[in-house]
C-alpha cells in the first residue's frame, strides 16, 4: 500500500522541511504533498525545493488554485518542475472558493488546456480536489487522480462513482492528525480544526450527511473534552503508531490507495521531526 505525508507551510516551514524529506526519502513513504496555504510559502517553490532533495519521492501540490497564476507562468513552472525531477511531480488543483458545476467545468477546461499545451516529455499527473460526488466524477473522467480531505471512510464510500474501479486512477485521501507534547493541546487542535472547517458551508453539509455535526457544535463549549468517536472516525489527538496504522488501512479498505497522513505538530522543530520520524516508521 502506498502512503503519503503532507507538510502544511504553516507547521513546517522551508528550513524544517529541509531536515524532514531526508527522513522521508528513506522511509517507505510514496509521496509527500504541500497544501496551498494563503500568505504562507509558496507551494510550487516548497515541491521544487524537496524534489532536488530526494530522488525517488513523488512530491505533489495539495491543491493550487489555478486562477491564482498567469497560466504561461504556471505552464513554464510545472514544465520545470515534471523535468527537472524525472516525472515525480504531480500537479494537484482545486477550485477554491468556487462551489457547483461551473466551478467543476471550469476545473476541467484548465486540466485539458495544460494537457494540450504541455510538452510532450514528463506530462505530469494531474489529481482534482474532492468534496463532493459530483467533483469525484469529474475526476474519475478527466484527472489522474482525486485528493478527499477530513472524512470518514464511510463517507469515501457513498461518493464513488458507480463502477469505480480504474486501476490507474489514484483516489488519496488526507487523514490530518494533531500531535503535541500534551494531549489536551492535541484535543484543542483537532477541536479547532474541526470548528474552523464545520464553518465553510461545504464542509458543514458533508459534516451534517455523515452525522457529526452535533459532536463538532459541542466541541464549542468543550474544546478540551474527550473527542467523540463519529470525529476520532475522521481524525484522532495524539494517535499511537497502531492507531495510525489502523486509521491508514480503513482508508485503504475502502478503496483510498493513497491514504496521505497530514500531522499538524504544535512544538520546536526537534519534536516536529520526531513525530514524522515516527510516523514514518509506521508506513510499511
Amino acid at each position: 500500500m502506498k502512503v503519503g505525508v503532507a507538510l502544511r507551510s504553516t507547521v513546517f516551514s522551508p528550513s524544517t522541511v529541509a531536515k524532514i524529506i531526508p527522513v522521508l526519502e528513506n522511509s517507505n513513504a510514496d509521496s509527500v504533498w504541500f497544501p496551498n496555504v494563503r500568505k504562507s510559502f509558496d507551494t510550487l517553490d516548497m515541491c521544487g525545493m524537496s524534489l532536488g532533495m530526494s530522488s525517488r519521492l513523488r512530491v505533489g501540490t495539495g491543491v493550487i488554485r489555478p486562477s491564482d497564476y498567469d497560466f504561461t507562468l504556471l505552464l513554464a513552472r510545472l514544465h520545470t518542475l515534471s523535468e527537472g525531477s524525472g516525472g515525480r511531480f504531480v500537479l494537484g488543483m482545486g477550485t477554491g472558493a468556487g462551489i457547483g458545476r461551473s466551478a467543476i467545468e471550469g476545473l476541467v477546461a484548465v486540466a485539458k488546456r495544460l494537457r494540450e499545451d504541455y510538452p510532450e516529455s514528463l506530462k505530469p499527473p494531474i489529481y482534482f480536489a474532492a468534496l463532493k460526488k459530483r467533483a469525484l466524477h469529474a475526476a474519475y473522467l478527466n484527472a489522474d487522480g482525486a485528493i478527499l480531505n477530513f472524512c470518514p471512510p464511510g463517507y469515501v464510500q457513498e461518493i464513488l462513482p458507480e463502477g469505480f474501479g480504474r486501476k490507474e486512477f489514484t483516489l488519496a485521501c488526507y487523514i490530518k492528525l494533531f500531535f503535541a507534547e500534551k494531549d489536551e493541546e492535541a484535543r484543542m487542535m483537532l477541536a479547532n480544526e474541526m470548528m474552523a472547517y464545520n464553518s465553510i458551508p461545504q464542509y458543514h453539509k458533508m459534516f451534517e450527511e455523515i452525522g457529526s455535526s452535533g459532536s463538532i457544535a459541542n466541541l464549542v463549549s468543550e474544546p478540551a473534552m474527550d473527542i467523540p468517536d463519529d470525529l476520532l472516525k475522521i481524525s484522532s489527538a495524539n494517535p499511537t503508531a497502531d492507531e495510525v496504522r489502523r486509521t491508514v488501512k480503513r482508508f485503504d479498505r475502502v478503496g483510498v490507495n493513497l491514504p496521505i497522513i497530514y500531522p499538524y505538530i504544535l512544538g520546536d522543530d526537534e519534536y516536529k521531526t520526531r513525530v514524522v520520524q515516527r510516523l514514518a516508521s509506521v508506513i510499511v
